[in-house]
């Protein structure tokens, strides 16, 4: 497999578009009965075919927002291939960005993260200039800003993914709470460490966070004075 993340966002991806497909004994489509040529991509699509909905794409003709679907999506699949190169794969990515697959940003992210990390970052910020439904990229660039102290920024970016996340994070409330101690927004600060450590285990955490001198005297803090039995070195 070529990269088990991106196949991850492609799987994801289909699924978000089409999660009642496998609850039906036939597949619902998801096309306008008169629409032929999205009944056609989904065909090819279900099959796992994607060449072929690439083959009778036409950047020329307009087509419906589900069709669009269908060809971004089938970009992804392609740059989810073991038998193309690195150029192959970007290029797929940017094809799905052209018609408004905006998910492709994160495979860009993937696919620069390890090589140039301020190039795939921005291609985050892309992704979230378009208020996707997916906490992934939030909690990235959150994470990046709370490394860079840019402690405004990174709440910010976390506060967006909790509100778009389906469940809750202790992880998100963890770096929430960091990025608000070190803003001095304590009581917000300390409702966000109990939420993490009361459903997660953050053992280690905490203790890099004694070693920290940006937390000396936490425990001394009528916020978090309840918590000093957990704060001891």
């Amino acid at each position: 497999m070529r990269n088990p993340i991106i196949t991850f966002i492609v799987v994801t991806a289909f699924i978000t578009v089409s999660v009642t497909d496998g609850l039906a004994t036939a597949p619902i489509s998801k096309c306008e009965a008169s629409d032929k040529i999205c009944r056609e991509f989904e065909t090819y699509s279900n099959a796992q075919q994607p060449e072929k909905i690439i083959a009778q794409y036409d950047p020329g003709q307009h087509y419906s927002d589900v069709s669009l679907y269908y060809i971004g999506d089938a970009y992804l699949q392609l740059a989810s291939r073991d038998n193309i190169t690195p150029e192959q794969e970007e290029g797929y990515y940017r094809k799905a960005l052209e018609v408004k697959h905006y998910i492709a940003y994160m495979g860009l992210y993937f696919f620069y993260a390890q090589k140039d990390e301020d190039k795939a970052l921005g291609f985050l910020r892309e992704y979230v200039k378009t208020k996707p439904a997916d906490t992934v990229p939030y909690v990235i660039l959150g994470e990046s800003e709370l490394d860079k102290k840019h402690y405004d920024l990174a709440d910010a970016y976390l506060r967006e993914g909790k509100k778009v996340a389906h469940a809750h994070s202790p992880r998100v409330d963890w770096l929430l709470f960091q990025a608000n101690y070190l803003m001095k927004n304590y009581p917000f600060a300390a409702e966000m460490f109990e939420s993490a450590v009361t459903e997660g285990t953050f053992e280690k955490e905490i203790k890099n966070i004694l070693a920290d001198h940006r937390f000396d005297g936490i425990d001394k803090l009528p916020e978090f004075k309840r918590y000093q039995r957990m704060m001891k070195p």
